[in-house]
């Protein structure tokens, strides 16, 4: 639909869009060509095409509909169907290559690289909504700094996708993901959701 081909247009320009068409996949492989071994060659001819470039410009970890449009954009008229390509990704173990299907608390399914760190994402995201240090001399004393000098930036998935380079709904999870390790809180209100530093859980050092 609609969302799934303008997040994928967000995370390739047309430049790289015809890069990508002419990454090998002049030989599309095919029922036809491959026979009982369909999924299997399917698989690597997959990872092939997601390793040279789309994955890492994603920040490793690719929403499943958007791996979906983008390679069978780049397979021209010998098209995929659902269920090929999920078959084939769940093939990634088998056949040893550098990537997995991963499926998210909220059920939101992607493929992820072996470059892929959460324990880095969750980092940056602590930095990202780390207080506001006003310089010397500013001399604001208004409420907005105070109130961003206690409490720190509040991030969105906007922000994040932003700051990572990833697609919107990735970069939800990666909040979620860091609000359950204790890293963010979550604030929802007439302003959306937002998330902000654990303040809370520096308190709880400062006691212990």
């Amino acid at each position: 639909g609609g969302p799934v081909g303008s997040e994928a247009d967000e995370l390739v320009d047309e430049d790289t869009q015809a890069q990508l068409i002419a990454l090998g996949i002049s030989s599309p492989v095919t029922r036809e060509s491959a026979g009982a071994r369909y999924h299997l060659e399917l698989s690597r001819q997959l990872a092939d095409f997601l390793l040279a470039g789309p994955l890492k410009r994603a920040g490793d970890l690719l929403p499943l509909p958007d791996v979906y449009c983008l390679f069978n954009r780049a397979r021209g008229t010998e098209l995929v169907s659902p269920d090929d390509l999920l078959a084939a990704v769940k093939l990634f173990g088998q056949a040893r290559l550098p990537l997995s299907l991963r499926t998210f608390p909220s059920g939101f399914i992607a493929v992820q690289g072996a470059a892929h760190s959460d324990d880095a994402v969750c980092a940056t995201l602590g930095r990202m909504a780390q207080p506001v240090k006003l310089a010397p001399g500013d001399g604001d004393t208004s409420a907005v700094p105070s109130l961003h000098a206690a409490l720190g930036s509040p991030l969105t998935a906007v922000d994040v996708a932003r700051e990572l380079g990833c697609a919107t709904a990735v970069a939800r999870e990666h909040l979620v993901l860091a609000e359950a390790r204790g890293i963010l809180c979550r604030d929802e209100g007439p302003e959306g959701l937002r998330f902000f530093r654990n303040f809370f859980r520096d308190a709880a050092v400062l006691a212990g």
